[in-house]
């Protein structure tokens, strides 16, 4: 049987171990940001982890490879791993990797790299167009696993004193914002719109050390900014709250958090962009990030609920099939090669 290995140089992103365990493969973290309370330089990061992986892999010594990008710097570890010890690689890019400004400078390495592995996923069609451009014909389009609600959500999950306070002593409609505070997320939008609708109390994830007092002090009253929340947390006050909102200004980007929206049988409103509603035209609402078009959306899902959750149920049904022979596709490539 072959022995697989799945590379991952971030800290936690579930679509990847979902995807390595359908695979079986085992988990490589190379993931090492901070030196005691100092933070390490990227490069020097990028050194330790790359030495960290290629450790790693002599101890497992797996034939196949798969390797998530960004950083095409992971990619290059695995490339000249796979070389001197007679493996294969498979490289899993993220949007990141085909439109971001600092990975789009790396696209000759990226090219060279995804000409010399047995095959190249991407996460939607307008990525695979990329990849085709580049005359790279071992390719296809990936699309995320669905998790089921207990993948997601775990049981007896505290919150925090504060949120479990708005959360009990606040009636009305509550609207759970995916967020980071990051260069592509709608979130000023998101809290003007909710000037809009004061009836509500608006959830805004992510760490917001990175946006000034200033800016915070604009905010109206029913905007919550909860910091940064570990996923079992992340994911109890999804469940708890009424309508979610996935919001992205990065263009040809599909959405991990969607999916997970969806295993929680959620409303939703997403971006409206070419991508997503190829995806999921059946079972989201769409907006322009306006927020007098996101506060109608808003209320909008609320009422359809039962209709968009019968939706997403039929919508997964489909899904569940989709990702079967998708698996099966991948495990083909595997053997033939």
């Amino acid at each position: 049987m072959l022995k697989k290995a799945f590379i991952i140089w971030v800290q936690e992103v579930k679509l990847s171990e979902f995807l390595a365990r359908e695979i079986d493969a085992k988990i490589i973290i190379s993931c090492k940001k901070y030196w005691g309370r100092f933070a390490i330089p990227i490069i020097f990061r990028y050194i330790i982890q790359g030495f960290d992986t290629y450790r790693k892999l002599r101890q497992i010594r797996p034939q196949i490879i798969f390797v998530q990008n960004p950083p095409i710097t992971a990619v290059l570890v695995v490339y000249f791993y796979a070389k001197l010890n007679s493996a294969k690689y498979i490289i899993d890019t993220h949007t990141a990797g085909f439109i971001d400004r600092k990975w789009i400078f790396f696209h000759p390495l990226h090219k060279f790299l995804a000409k010399r592995a047995i095959w190249n996923t991407a996460h939607n069609y307008k990525n695979l167009e990329i990849l085709k451009s580049w005359g790279i014909e071992k390719s296809s389009v990936l699309q995320f696993y669905t998790p089921t609600k207990k993948e997601v959500l775990k049981e007896n999950v505290k919150l925090s004193s504060e949120l479990e306070d708005k959360l009990n002593k606040r009636a009305g409609l509550k609207v759970f914002m995916v967020n980071r505070f990051a260069g592509d997320d709608a979130w000023q939008e998101v809290a003007e719109t909710a000037k809009l609708l004061p009836q509500a109390i608006f959830f805004l994830t992510g760490n917001d050390k990175k946006i000034s007092p200033s800016v915070k002090s604009t905010f109206p009253e029913n905007v919550i900014l909860t910091g940064y929340l570990r996923h079992p947390e992340f994911m109890t006050l999804m469940e708890r709250s009424d309508v979610i909102l996935a919001l992205t200004k990065r263009r040809d980007t599909v959405l991990w958090s969607i999916r997970e929206i969806m295993a929680l049988r959620k409303p939703f409103v997403t971006t409206d962009s070419d991508a997503i509603r190829h995806y999921f035209s059946d079972v989201a609402l769409f907006t322009n990030h306006n927020p007098k078009d996101m506060a109608a959306k808003i209320q909008l899902a609320i009422k359809n609920q039962a209709e968009l959750k019968e939706k997403i149920e039929l919508f997964l049904e489909k899904d569940a099939i989709r990702w079967k022979n998708d698996i099966l596709f991948i495990d083909k490539i595997i053997a033939n090669d």
